[in-house]
């Protein structure tokens, strides 16, 4: 399930001011090129979650709009392995990132990595969104992250070219 709502609690906390813990953004970019998925945290240190090393890398991130058009988020990491910068520049085919935001309370810190405490409450996730109109300099990689929209492509999707049927033109 994709919550997209934050729960009460925590956003009362968030608007005051005052939340005693830190908001972690687990990141995951899967892209067929790679052997394993890339999983990042947005903290200086590693977490272990859901049986899976997430590396700590500080990274930006937005929610998803929620209104009349197609949902979207923006994404800021910093260019330090070149694994990002490979999987977006060099295909054709649109990285999937996935991403859930838990609360730092529901780790041990004292633990390296950082593993979770019980089983950790989402507060908030998407998931199957790609990564568009990316840039990517020597210091960071940042993108628009949306959700395909199928309205937006060509039809039929498959074209019976030449090329791709021949014996359809024989």
């Amino acid at each position: 399930m994709t919550e997209r709502t934050i729960p009460a609690a925590v956003q009362s906390g968030l608007e005051s001011g005052s939340y005693p813990e830190a908001l972690l953004a687990f990141l995951t970019i899967e892209h067929k090129s790679l052997v394993d998925p890339i999983r990042l945290v947005s903290d200086v240190f590693d977490y272990v979650y859901g049986g899976e090393t997430y590396t700590g890398l500080m990274f930006g991130w937005r929610l998803v709009t929620d209104n009349e058009q197609a949902p979207e988020a923006r994404l800021v990491v910093a260019n330090v392995d070149r694994r990002i910068g490979r999987v977006i520049r060099d295909t054709e085919e649109r990285p999937q990132l996935s991403l859930v935001i838990l609360t730092s309370a529901d780790f041990d810190k004292s633990a390296d990595p950082r593993t979770a405490i019980g089983t950790p409450d989402v507060i908030y996730s998407f998931a199957y969104f790609e990564l568009v109109d990316v840039q990517a300099n020597v210091v960071e990689v940042s993108g628009r992250i949306h959700i395909l929209d199928p309205t937006g492509e060509p039809w039929p999707f498959v074209r019976a070219t030449q090329a791709r049927f021949p014996g359809l033109f024989a």
